[in-house]
């Protein structure tokens, strides 16, 4: 029987030598469930959006939301004009027969020639709510895409109080600076879209602007 001891003894280094090298993982786990339901089921937040009280797609009656976005495809030069599409419809409420609806987002289009041009009240953003909703939610304003072409020597967006004409913000699209943020919406308010522009030479530049909306003026967006 002493013969077999070397070669047992062999065996089970090696065993041992493998189980070094060996991975161990300890595990852990997220799971996820998202329900995701219809613009007519929006509320607080959600209900917060871009409009306009002129568009046939979405003209909302001062009862609900203040005018704004008269302008929406006002013309500048010849056969040119402003033109603006809305995105997909986040918020729909029906009154009677006639569906109201709030957008995600806008595409806007602005031809406009060399020189100074204020474009005056070209769409809406506003908050529509119930006596039920939270009674303020807050606009963290911030410029995504800046205006980096140097033709353009200016550029603001300008927010309005739509009630009141109130000057609320001003965004420069070439610096990102903004004056005021976050704006504080109640129920039934809403803002006024102007732009500024001032441009010395022929350019097609393009921007992008996010609008944030939280209960919470605590901790702005990155």
């Amino acid at each position: 029987m002493k013969r077999f001891a070397p070669v047992v003894a062999l065996v089970i280094a090696a065993v041992v030598l493998g189980a070094v090298n060996a991975t161990v993982f300890a595990y852990r786990w997220m799971q996820g469930t998202v329900t995701v339901e219809g613009p007519t089921a929006a509320r607080g937040v959600a209900c917060v959006g871009f409009y306009s009280s002129a568009a046939p797609q979405s003209g909302i009656p001062q009862t609900y939301l203040p005018e704004a976005g008269t302008n929406y495809n006002a013309p500048t030069y010849g056969d040119k004009k402003i033109t603006v599409t809305p995105g997909q419809a986040v918020c729909q409420w029906t009154v009677d027969t006639t569906t109201y609806s709030l957008y995600e987002g806008i595409t806007v289009s602005v031809p406009i020639t060399v020189g100074s041009w204020y474009i005056k009240d070209f769409y809406g953003f506003g908050y529509y709510g119930t006596a039920s909703d939270p009674k303020v939610v807050y606009v963290y304003i911030k410029v995504e895409q800046p205006i980096t072409d140097q033709k353009i020597a200016y550029a603001n967006l300008t927010l309005y109080n739509a009630r009141t004409y109130d000057k609320v913000a001003v965004i420069d699209l070439k610096t990102g600076s903004v004056t005021r943020s976050p704006i504080t919406l109640s129920p039934g308010d809403g803002l006024q879209l102007d732009l500024y522009i001032n441009a010395t030479g022929t350019a097609t530049v393009t921007f992008k602007v996010g609008f944030y909306v939280a209960y919470s003026n605590s901790e702005a967006p990155r």
